[in-house]
């Protein structure tokens, strides 16, 4: 990976966390708002492969952690194993339109959602509420509404590796 497209992701992730906080809980439907970090990752993870999209899960979660009254670390892990899981599985598929991004953000949100719930139980901080398949379908709809906005944003500045670039040159005469 390039340090050009290294230096987008830092941004990205920063603004995504900035949205997260600032902008987004305005925009909750059925009491939920999406999840622009987890979608960031799962995107960073189709396009860049699964350890970029887990670093991007783990700088992302982190942040929201440290912002978040809860246990430090848990979103930080949850993020990384979704984006590595959706990296891992994009192998699997045929199709490398935007329907793999959408497909992957929705399975990974209901994997996230739940994980961190069994995380904070085995950690001793919640009990095990009742499960709610609306609040799990409802944000994994509306992180499919995001992606279909982030997904070809990334997509528009995947920077090319040194190697693969092309350099035009003027040619010379001898």
């Amino acid at each position: 990976m390039s340090r050009n497209r290294q230096i987008f992701l830092m941004v990205v992730v920063v603004l995504a966390f900035v949205l997260q906080l600032s902008v987004l809980p305005q925009f909750k439907l059925l009491g939920v708002q999406p999840d622009l970090i987890l979608v960031v990752a799962v995107v960073v993870a189709v396009q860049d492969g699964p350890v970029a999209g887990a670093v991007v899960g783990f700088c992302g979660g982190l942040l929201q952690d440290i912002a978040s009254p809860q246990l430090m670390g848990v979103s930080a892990l949850t993020k990384t194993l979704a984006a590595y899981c959706a990296g891992m599985m994009k192998d699997f598929f045929m199709t490398y339109s935007i329907l793999l991004p959408v497909l992957l953000v929705f399975l990974a949100t209901i994997f996230e959602m739940g994980a961190h719930q069994v995380v904070m139980v085995v950690l001793g901080q919640e009990s095990l509420p009742p499960f709610k398949i609306t609040a799990v379908l409802a944000e994994s709809l509306y992180n499919v509404l995001a992606v279909l906005v982030v997904y070809p944003f990334m997509r528009r500045f995947k920077f090319l590796p040194k190697e693969d670039s092309v350099i035009l040159t003027k040619p010379s005469k001898t």
